[in-house]
């Protein structure tokens, strides 16, 4: 019993010395909500970690999901969708299986503005990043401006192998 009473002694000694050594209930509250919004994303996290492991592309996917909020959409070389974040059915009403298989011009309509199109078209053939606003439409045909970065993806031997595009309401 007596070690018991030096380690109770040894911790209390520890914890005193630390300056913040108890935690105010609004902490808690802080804490419930970032790990309830992790957890809702804990598996887009999962997949883009496989996804991602041969890419030369590195980013924190993490930021883009907690303080960006943006949906990410990964494409082949062919622009077909080939990974939606489960959070892109929030912004537009599509789930991702929906849009798996896809082309990202689905969410394009009558008012899509041409221009931006091509500007999009244009950086994909140039092999460059982009970032434009462009009207897109939900599944129930609202529109809504959405900003779009996207970023050519190369293996780590330098082929081309995918696009990838952080998508948000602008």
């Amino acid at each position: 019993m007596n070690e018991f009473s030096e380690y109770d002694h040894m911790m209390a000694e520890y914890y005193t010395k630390m300056s913040n050594y108890s935690l105010p209930l609004m902490s808690w509250e802080f804490y419930g909500e970032h790990h309830t919004t992790l957890e809702f994303f804990k598996d887009d996290i999962g997949a883009l970690k496989k996804i991602t492991k041969n890419w030369k592309f590195k980013h924190n996917y993490y930021k883009e999901f907690i303080e960006e909020q943006s949906v990410i959409v990964i494409t082949n070389t062919n622009l077909k969708i080939v990974y939606a974040s489960q959070n892109i059915e929030k912004m537009n009403g599509y789930s991702p299986d929906e849009v798996i298989g896809n082309s990202p011009k689905m969410f394009q309509g009558n008012d899509t503005c041409i221009e931006t199109s091509s500007e999009v078209r244009n950086a994909i053939n140039n092999g460059v990043p982009f970032e434009v606003s462009i009207l897109n439409y939900r599944k129930n045909n609202t529109p809504y401006m959405c900003l779009i970065k996207g970023f050519p993806v190369h293996d780590k031997r330098g082929k081309l192998i995918n696009y990838i595009a952080f998508e948000k309401v602008a």
